[in-house]
């Protein structure tokens, strides 16, 4: 089973948008014209439960991870058979300053 898994985005919205252009330059220009309708259907399906889920968790603005299980049919047909979505949370574990250089004293002494 071919899987598709992109790379941390800072957004879910911007995890789908990197999504929507794998599934088009794959599934869709490429394709023969009989199976481009039922490979967009596919997608659509896809990507509405995939919006309906986080919009849910309400974290659409949340750093996100987007994985794709799917299947090939013969002609080329995109079958997705699941979808797993890594909500992350961005928080500092540490910070710390470096000086390079100390403040010089007025007058330049």
């Amino acid at each position: 089973m071919p899987v598709q898994r992109f790379r941390i985005t800072p957004t879910s919205r911007g995890a789908l948008f990197k999504a929507k252009r794998w599934f088009y330059s794959t599934f869709y220009t490429k394709a023969p014209a009989e199976v481009k309708e039922e490979n967009k259907k596919a997608w659509t399906s896809l990507a509405a439960k995939i919006v309906e889920e986080v919009n849910a968790r309400n974290a659409s603005d949340k750093p996100t991870r987007l994985t794709i299980n799917y299947e090939v049919g013969p002609r080329g047909e995109f079958k997705p058979i699941s979808a797993v979505i890594e909500l992350m949370e961005i928080k500092p574990l540490e910070n710390f300053t470096i000086k390079i250089a100390e403040k010089s004293e007025a007058g330049g002494k």
